[in-house]
């Protein structure tokens, strides 16, 4: 390899092979490396690197010099494309830095690469194609450092997530979290990395006493934070865990932290999930025209930047604030529109949509609510999502027994109780 290119580059200066070995090695030297019969020693390719004015390295590998930052400023470029929506165009340049990072040997270049090819394929809400992205990145990565996982991991974990298996996706993230912990790397950024997916994940799965261990960490990783998105990423999650708790204030001020540190570096999808953040949080303190004004913004911004994986989780819950204002009918649009968008999956979102498309259609048409209460069941089931069955089960039976079947309404009653005991 090095002797075809130490040929190109010679001939290119225009130099004949005693001219480069000239004084210090022979022309017969220069001529059985060209030839692939010898590796030059290092003291060698210096020399012939400073007589054919380039690099050692570039001479060795063939890298330029100042390759690896052009291609970081490529990544950044195509992260903000991504982020305002333009998927294909951002898509496209990051299929080209994949090819350029693992031509000249630069697998973390590569690896952040095919994860921006998974971020974009999270926001088509296609977490299958995203997820088999991340996976690679994860096995580009396999010599390097922990430290350097932690996106891929992440957002592997998050697929997962999406795809219902929340308990590996917990798995994943322990796992990663252990070995930086063996390996003693106090990295601020990869372990607020971690511990952000993990709070998301414990949450769903019931787990809140692991979810503040985790959010407690996040409070004393943050002063150490210099990153704007690892510091948005913090408080989102920490907000998340706030709601749980019924700090609301809490919630709404770490809201409105990472809205701020999105802003840093012009990221409109994550501005975008911050005013839904927002918006869920004033919901649920009953400030419903204020809630809808933050979740439109959010609709807003992702239909503007093509990000229909958080299209499909707002529009439901803008669909809430319509029902709880007694807007059925404009609550049923925005929810079969999210069904539409989801397609047949097993996830939460979807289950989240149908019950709540249950509770829409409760007194209009009591038939075709019982179908959606059934339908919401079976996801969470397949989903393993116990306390969501048994608030389900709940309305089901309100329904039932609004329509007069009494037992068939307690019987519902009754299987939401065990299913959740189950878990307890």
């Amino acid at each position: 390899m090095i002797g075809s290119r130490l040929r190109r580059m010679r001939l290119a200066k225009g130099m004949t092979q005693r001219e480069l070995a000239s004084p210090n090695y022979t022309h017969a030297y220069v001529s059985t490396i060209e030839a692939g019969r010898r590796k030059p020693s290092r003291e060698a390719v210096e020399y012939f690197a400073a007589k054919l004015g380039v690099g050692a390295d570039e001479l060795l590998t063939g890298r330029p010099p100042d390759l690896a930052a052009k291609l970081e400023l490529r990544l950044q470029e195509a992260r903000h494309t991504l982020s305002g929506g333009r998927i294909e165009e951002a898509s496209e340049a990051l299929r080209a830095i994949a090819r350029e990072g693992k031509r000249f040997g630069l697998p973390r270049i590569e690896a952040k690469a095919e994860e921006g090819l998974g971020l974009g394929l999270e926001r088509l809400g296609r977490p299958e194609g995203a997820l088999a992205h991340y996976e690679r990145a994860e096995k580009i990565l396999k010599k390097e450092a922990p430290t350097a996982l932690v996106d891929a991991v992440a957002g592997k974990a998050r697929c997962l997530h999406s795809l219902g298996d929340v308990r590996y996706a917990i798995h994943v993230l322990e796992s990663l979290l252990g070995e930086l912990t063996r390996q003693k790397l106090h990295d601020p950024d990869a372990l607020t990395r971690v511990h952000a997916g993990l709070v998301y994940s414990y949450l769903d799965a019931g787990l809140y006493s692991k979810a503040a261990e985790s959010a407690s960490e996040l409070d004393q990783l943050a002063p150490s934070l210099k990153n704007p998105l690892r510091i948005a990423q913090m408080h989102m999650t920490v907000a998340r865990l706030y709601l749980v708790q019924g700090r609301v204030e809490d919630a709404r001020r770490s809201l409105q932290h990472a809205e701020d540190a999105y802003r840093l570096v012009d990221l409109k999808a994550e501005i975008g999930a911050a005013h839904l953040a927002r918006g869920y949080v004033l919901s649920r303190e009953g400030k419903l025209s204020e809630s809808r004004e933050q979740l439109e913004k959010a609709r807003a911004i992702f239909e503007e930047t093509n990000d229909q994986d958080n299209l499909i989780r707002t529009l439901p819950e803008l669909a809430r604030v319509e029902r709880l204002e007694g807007s059925f009918n404009r609550a049923q649009v925005l929810l079969e529109r999210s069904i539409a968008l989801m397609g047949e999956s097993d996830t939460p979102v979807l289950a989240w949509t149908h019950r709540e498309l249950g509770l829409t259609l409760a007194e209009s048409n009591p038939r075709v609510a019982e179908k959606h209460f059934r339908a919401a069941i079976d996801l969470y089931e397949r989903v393993k999502q116990a306390v969501d069955i048994a608030v389900t089960y709940r309305a089901l039976g309100d329904l039932l027994r609004f329509r007069g079947e009494h037992e068939a309404g307690f019987e519902a009653y009754r299987t939401g109780i065990l299913a959740l005991e189950a878990h307890l």
